[in-house]
């Protein structure tokens, strides 16, 4: 189907401002960088796309329109209007069809808290998850108008990065998640179970997660730095594995998709999203306890082969980027009916 000149709009709720130009700052994270890449690739196949947020002056980046949600004009109709998690934004706008991109799991508490359950009867939007555990998770008092399953994928730039497959790194591996999602778990097994193996291993994470202190450097933990999205993807290139445990609220972890597109593996216990994104054996290892977790991680920092081995398996994996199909999952599902 010919979707030229669709008109659609995307609105964060958020106070965050920022436009495509911002995609490797500080402040846009993966929910917006997602749905900057999404809109950047609605526009590449023709369809006119406004996104609007907290920004305070209008810019067009990319082909895509950026503006102050506060200035969305309801004499526009739109073919599609995708909100993210707070179905009240249809409130500013006209739109044909309606969607609730949504970042996290809501239970019904959190969802009548929210105030969302007026807007859902009056505007019957769709409920688009990323990934099927997301999707069970959702219950149908929370989506009865229907729910799709869409993924999204990482910034091309994970995919452009030449992999040395002979490279071996030093005897390090990251947490580079932004929030304390079980960290203090996995700074536990790694204190009693990893480092004692070899006083040569270290694990970096990042900043402002914990009080970080003398005993952290005791036991090899060490802060990260955060820089943009280019100087995180340099900064991957140099461990040997991306150590989370995963957390119940993960719902697509994007963070364990670009480490795989870097040929990072990642070692988890596979909570929440993790079990869909890693391969065990293949793109990482999904622990079933604190000591399979250790000997996985011990494996790979202590044998140069193994790691190799992992490392050429992924490289051999990595996929062409997939916006385009993810844009032809949205069209496809909400104007081919």
């Amino acid at each position: 189907m010919n979707y030229k000149q669709k008109k659609i709009i995307i609105i964060d709720n958020s106070n965050l401002s920022y436009t495509g130009e911002d995609i490797d700052g500080k402040i846009v994270r993966g929910t917006e960088a997602s749905l900057i890449l999404l809109a950047e690739q609605f526009s590449r196949m023709h369809l006119n796309v406004d996104f609007c947020n907290s920004v305070a002056s209008e810019k067009k980046i990319n082909g895509v329109n950026y503006f102050n949600k506060n200035k969305i004009s309801k004499k526009i109709i739109y073919d599609l209007a995708i909100v993210i998690s707070d179905a009240n934004e249809f409130n500013r706008v006209n739109s044909i069809k309606k969607a609730v991109f949504s970042n996290s799991n809501q239970p019904l508490e959190k969802f009548l808290r929210k105030k969302q359950l007026f807007p859902y009867l009056k505007y019957k939007p769709t409920i688009i998850t990323l990934c099927d555990y997301q999707f069970k998770k959702r219950s149908f008092l929370t989506s009865f108008y229907g729910k799709k399953t869409i993924p999204i994928t990482v910034d091309p730039k994970f995919l452009s990065v030449e992999i040395d497959e002979k490279k071996v790194p030093e005897k390090k591996v990251v947490y580079n998640i932004r929030s304390n999602r079980n960290l203090d778990k996995l700074i536990e097994i790694w204190c009693e179970k990893i480092f004692p193996f070899n006083n040569e291993f270290k694990l970096y994470i990042t900043p402002g997660l914990i009080n970080y202190s003398n005993s952290h450097r005791k036991n090899n933990i060490f802060l990260r730095s955060i820089g943009t999205r280019q100087e995180m993807i340099d900064e991957l290139k140099n461990y040997r594995a991306l150590t989370y445990l995963g957390h119940k609220s993960d719902i697509f972890t994007l963070t364990a998709e670009e480490a795989i597109k870097l040929c990072l593996p990642v070692i988890t216990f596979g909570i929440g999203s993790l079990d869909e994104r890693v391969t065990h054996m293949e793109t990482g290892f999904i622990a079933k306890n604190d000591q399979e977790f250790a000997d996985y991680t011990i494996k790979l920092l202590n044998d140069d082969l193994f790691y190799l081995n992992m490392k050429l398996k992924m490289k051999m994996r990595r996929r062409d980027n997939n916006w385009e199909i993810i844009a032809n999952e949205w069209l496809n599902f909400f104007f081919n009916e």
